[in-house]
Parts: C-alpha cells; sequence; structure tokens
C-alpha cells in the first residue's frame, strides 16, 4: 500500500494527512482523542478503488499542537474545511468514527458537494458527557491533568482501549503506544485536557444535515461509549437503517475493517450513481 504524507497548513497550524489509494477521494474522520492511524486497516482494503484522506486532525497524532485553542465542534468544522479546500475539492463522500462521525455530520449539513457519509460508532446528540469532564474547563485543573496524565499515559491507554476493544477483541500489539505516545510531549498533553474540556456532544443538534445523503450508521453491540439507543436515534433521526456489529466494542474500523470498507464502497457507488442520473437528466 503507498501512502503519500503531506503537511497541510491552515490558519491554526499544520495537519499531517496521509493520502493512500486511486480512484475519487474519500475524507476519514478519527475520534476525539484519537489519529489517522484508526483509518489504515480501512485505507489497506479501499486504496484499489478509492483515494482516501487521512488527516492527524489538530493537536493529534503528528500534526502540530495547541494546547491554548478552543476545540468546539464548530472549531473542528472549520479546520477541516480549511484541510479540505487545501486538498481539492470537497470530497463526494466523509466517513467518521466516533467525534469524527459528529465532524462528518457537520460537513454534511455545510457542503452540498458531500453527498454520503459512513458513520461508524458515531457521537450523536444523546451521548452522554461524564460531568468530570467539567472540572477541565479551568486552565489550573487542565495544566494538574496534563501533568497527571504524561507518566500515566500507558496504563491509562491500555486500561482504555482493553474497554474500547471490549470483551470479544484484544487490542493488537503496538496499539497502546501508538495511541499514548503522542501525549508523552506537554503541549499535547495539555491540548488533551482542552479537547475533552471542549467535547460537547448536545451541540450536535445544530449541526445535523437536513438534506437527504447516502448514509450508513454503524455501531458495535458491546460499545462501552456510543449506547445502542443513542445510535438508534440518529439513525431515526437521518431516515437510515442502523447496522449492529455483534460482539463489536468501539473502535470498529480497527475490530471490523472488512465490515466498514464494504460500507464505504456502497455509499460510494450510491453517490456516483446519482450523479450520473443527474447528468443524465440534463
Amino acid at each position: 500500500m503507498n501512502v503519500e504524507q503531506r503537511e497541510i497548513d491552515i490558519a491554526d497550524g499544520r495537519i499531517r494527512v496521509r493520502i493512500v489509494g486511486r480512484g475519487a477521494p474519500v475524507l476519514c474522520l478519527h475520534g476525539l482523542s484519537a489519529h489517522g492511524r484508526t483509518w489504515l486497516p480501512v485505507a489497506r482494503l479501499l486504496a484499489h478503488r478509492q483515494t482516501l484522506w487521512v488527516p492527524d486532525l489538530l493537536s493529534r497524532g503528528r500534526s502540530s499542537s495547541h494546547a491554548d485553542l478552543s476545540y468546539t465542534l464548530e472549531d473542528e468544522l472549520r479546520r477541516v474545511y480549511e484541510l479540505m479546500s487545501a486538498l481539492g475539492d470537497p470530497p463526494p463522500v466523509v466517513v467518521g468514527h466516533s467525534h469524527g462521525a459528529a465532524i462528518a455530520l457537520g460537513l454534511a449539513r455545510r457542503e452540498p458537494r458531500i453527498r454520503g457519509l459512513v458513520l461508524c460508532s458515531p457521537v450523536t446528540p444523546w451521548t452522554r458527557r461524564p460531568r468530570t469532564l467539567d472540572l477541565l474547563r479551568s486552565g489550573l485543573m487542565r495544566r494538574i491533568g496534563a501533568g497527571m496524565f504524561r507518566p500515566l499515559r500507558r496504563p491509562l491507554a491500555r486500561l482504555i482501549l482493553a474497554r474500547a476493544f471490549g470483551p470479544a477483541t484484544r487490542a493488537p500489539a503496538g496499539t497502546v503506544d501508538a495511541y499514548c505516545e503522542p501525549y508523552a510531549e506537554p503541549e499535547r498533553a495539555r491540548a488533551l485536557m482542552r479537547l475533552l474540556a471542549d467535547w460537547q456532544p448536545a451541540e450536535l443538534e445544530h449541526f445535523l444535515p437536513e438534506r437527504p445523503l447516502a448514509v450508513r450508521v454503524i455501531v458495535g453491540e458491546l460499545d462501552p461509549r456510543i449506547k445502542l439507543g443513542a445510535a438508534q436515534a440518529l439513525a431515526e433521526r437521518l431516515g437510515v437503517p442502523l447496522t449492529v456489529i455483534r460482539d463489536g466494542g468501539h473502535v470498529l474500523p480497527e475490530q471490523v475493517p472488512d465490515v466498514i470498507a464494504r460500507a464505504i464502497a456502497a455509499v460510494c457507488e450510491a453517490t456516483e450513481s446519482k450523479t450520473e442520473k443527474r447528468g443524465e437528466n440534463r
């Protein structure tokens, strides 16, 4: 699998993006504290037919880090839109995992050239935000939290990932280091605290698309973060069926990449056929 890596400058910093494959572009967005690695198992399966844009969002992975910026959904949307503009026209299909799915929904609401979505383990307006995160609204508490997180990042990441993968799947070797190592840097650890402080799932209510789209919503049966009821409510709101992965946890792109790849391929085909029909009717 050939992977091109590019550094894209936006107003708030520099975003590292992997470009994988050939064909029509698909933008793949990772979760709140993850990075583009999430999508590599899926990219390997689709590289023969699609070009996947796989960024590390600002302050995550190998993108530049800024602990003093805001990370509301509005901020994340603006930065991803800048990234898309730098790479070319907005892609017809956007794929998101967890908080990345919330960003994908917001992009589709605002950009009519986006015609399809695949939402994996999606954050919804009804996703519960832990009240303990309210403590991180204080700059002092964020500094304390970052200081505690850095030396404990590996055992914490091991615990978090074990829960995210669920009881039916073990995290692959090397996954813990891959996810936690960027946060060894003090600035990134502080940025993570700001990300958690600014994360407000309820704000997604105002960013849901209001036009017909080709959409797949996929959730794990054993997902500890996204409850089936919340995922079902989102699917009903969008007017699409919900696919439930038996024994699936939260990290479906890494647990069942073949299932996610098939869903992306189906949405890409649906958007391509709609484009062809519009062309025939002109």
